[in-house]
């Protein structure tokens, strides 16, 4: 059933599917809707409650003014309303690339009420330039503005380093995806305006995590140039419990390639 949370600020809509004492909040990647995150109801059990959130300036939730950026306190006041609304008090977290920032973000704000937070190459960890739309400095901004809006020079430009070996043909691939018509680029644009501020603090998530010993599951792609091993690895190495899986695929599939692992090896 379609929802919504809305304040002045934004509206916000998510899908819940089943009900019962279990609660687990999904979100999904940037470019996304809750609808790539669907592939997850395979694993939902008798009991339990799935709520697919989309995030603003995608699906069904909208931001009323780019000028005005989404803090971490209205965010934990949109998560305190959805928590009244739908009538829960702890909850599991999955999130997958940008989805994977907010599911921390969420964790930073809500730490002893999450269950389990499950992350798929997450970002606001540590990303690849090219990939983090949503970390830009704010001197950044005259710039971005016209790549997303005059992206001729931006694509010629990547598409040079490419030529020369100095980007990878998959990150080429992945921003042209992301970038290829107006309404893409301008959502690029307004996401990176809006969430721009957003900064984890990962070092009090790391502790967190230690002292509540709240079970992480993080997966990542073999094939994923996007969000790599060796970026998370010092995130990954500070949570002793922490259960690192690497998959045999790239940034693209690893929704599928997660929920079949899960599948597979759950009891």
């Amino acid at each position: 059933m379609t929802r919504s949370i809305e304040t002045k600020l934004g509206k916000l809509s998510y899908l819940t599917h089943g009900e019962g004492d279990k609660t687990f909040i999904l979100f999904h990647g940037f470019g996304q809707t809750q609808e790539d995150m669907a592939k997850f109801l395979e694993l939902r059990q008798n009991g339990s409650k799935y709520i697919l959130v989309d995030i603003f300036y995608h699906g069904k939730s909208h931001w009323f003014d780019s000028a005005t950026p989404l803090t971490k306190n209205t965010w934990k006041i949109f998560i305190e309303h959805l928590m009244k609304k739908e009538d829960f008090h702890e909850f599991h977290l999955i999130g997958y690339s940008m989805g994977g920032k907010f599911a921390l973000l969420t964790y930073e704000l809500f730490d002893k009420k999450v269950k389990s937070l499950t992350l798929l190459a997450p970002d606001g960890i540590k990303t690849g330039l090219w990939y983090s739309i949503s970390s830009y400095p704010g001197s950044f901004h005259g710039v971005f503005k016209g790549v997303v809006f005059k992206p001729k020079l931006f694509f010629g430009f990547m598409n040079g380093l490419n030529s020369a070996g100095l980007l990878e043909s998959s990150i080429v691939k992945f921003v042209q995806t992301q970038m290829e018509t107006r309404s893409k680029r301008a959502q690029v644009y307004f996401t990176w305006r809006v969430f721009g501020g957003i900064q984890l603090h990962l070092g009090k998530i790391i502790r967190q995590l230690r002292k509540n010993k709240t079970p992480v599951d993080l997966f990542i792609g073999k094939y994923d140039r996007m969000v790599t091993e060796q970026n998370l690895a010092r995130f990954s190495s500070k949570v002793p419990h922490l259960r690192q899986h690497s998959l045999q695929v790239g940034h693209g599939r690893l929704i599928e390639a997660t929920v079949d692992f899960l599948k597979k090896t759950r009891n």
